[in-house]
């Protein structure tokens, strides 16, 4: 009896031995399998992502190198790899639009947005996309979304170029007073910037605000004075405002920093060399109220002189070109009058009279270049002198 109960725990104890042996052996091969499997899963996930990086490289390449149908379909090959990968979406969206699929592009770009709508890498695509498309407002509002939103890196920067990309759009449009605002804008986050006033200067300019671009330039120059672009910028603009002396000085200055930078003669152009040499005749014709009586009085019968040679001119002109009526027939009773006839020691102490030989100077030269052509010469100076804002403060 004994023997049979010892025989039968034996038996218990090997079988639980075995179960025992059993299990650890089935657990040690699943975790085997299971570590073999992760192995092969990570393997597999990191040829994966190497392949996606390999073929998104690729792509970057090609987009850098003006290849973007190339860079396409390698993009779209490493998110094969790496689907929802937003760098390489970004890249593919960007390829898309430079290969000039503008409407997938926008949408691929759209759909981005959706997700990140202030991101300013997104928003400025956009803008360019809807610009390509010819949707102004949607360009605008885009525009403004990229002006606004995030940015890496130098954040300030880069909405700043997005301001002024925006203007240089929006003159293109013929909005200037939109455009006028961004750039003021733009050189106010920067007012020490001497390369941001060289560039807003021109912009203002084509935006219609030649007084405020002169601004700009008057600031470069305040803090370099030798520096030739703002000089001749400044000179040109204070040349179509009127104030010759002014730009001839400024053009002046320019063309000494061009010889002594240069090799030895003037670099100017023939625009800017010019408006000098105009200026500086008009200088020398116009009786400035900084002459003395006797010098403007003198530089105002020189000035009627020419006029009165122009209008004889221009008078027989007319007048053998047709049997009606001349048009400078009230031009005609006003050099008959008494200021095409004061003489000089009459107009010393009469300012109002030397104003008004200089009318009867200026209405000749427009009335007559409109009917008899431009000038040349002294002529086309005081034409100038006459179209000029400041022509009566002269």
């Amino acid at each position: 009896m004994t023997l049979a109960i010892d025989n039968e725990r034996d038996i218990k104890r090997w079988l639980i031995f075995h179960d025992a042996v059993t299990f650890l052996s089935l657990t040690l091969i699943t975790a085997v399998l299971f570590a073999i499997t992760l192995f092969l899963f990570r393997s597999f996930a990191s040829h994966r992502e190497e392949l996606a990086q390999r073929w998104s490289e690729r792509g970057r390449m090609a987009l850098s190198s003006g290849h973007p149908d190339q860079a396409i379909v390698a993009l779209r090959t490493a998110l094969s790899y790496s689907p929802g990968n937003r760098t390489y979406e970004l890249l593919l969206a960007q390829a898309l639009g430079d290969a000039g699929h503008l409407d997938e592009s926008y949408n691929y770009f759209l759909g981005l947005w959706e997700t990140q709508p202030g991101d300013g890498f997104i928003n400025l695509r956009l803008a360019r996309l809807a610009a390509a498309k010819k949707d102004m407002q949607s360009s605008v509002n885009y525009y403004r979304g990229a002006i606004y939103g995030t940015w890496e890196g130098d954040g300030a920067v880069r909405r700043r170029e997005v301001r002024l990309e925006l203007s240089r759009y929006l003159i293109a449009h013929h909005d200037l007073s939109g455009a006028r605002t961004e750039l003021v804008v733009a050189g106010g986050n920067a007012p020490d910037d001497v390369g941001l006033a060289l560039t807003i200067a021109p912009l203002l300019e084509q935006a219609g605000a030649p007084a405020d671009a002169l601004n700009y330039y008057r600031k470069v120059l305040a803090r370099e004075p030798e520096n030739r672009t703002a000089l001749e910028g400044a000179g040109r603009l204070e040349y179509g405002l009127g104030n010759f002396e002014e730009a001839y000085h400024l053009l002046e200055r320019a063309e000494r920093e061009h010889v002594a930078e240069g090799s030895g003669s003037s670099n100017l152009s023939p625009q800017l060399t010019t408006m000098m040499e105009n200026s500086a005749r008009i200088v020398a014709l116009a009786p400035r109220k900084e002459l003395s009586d006797r010098a403007r009085v003198v530089r105002a019968l020189a000035a009627r002189d020419i006029a009165k040679k122009r209008f004889d001119a221009c008078n027989a002109q007319v007048a053998t070109a047709s049997g009606i009526p001349s048009p400078l027939q009230a031009l005609a009773a006003r050099w008959a009058s008494k200021e095409a006839t004061v003489n000089r020691n009459a107009l010393l102490d009469d300012h109002a009279m030397q104003e008004a030989v200089m009318r009867l100077v200026f209405d000749t030269e427009m009335q007559t270049s409109q009917i008899c052509g431009a000038p040349a010469g002294d002529d086309a100076m005081l034409l100038l002198l006459a179209k000029s804002p400041k022509a009566m403060e002269q």
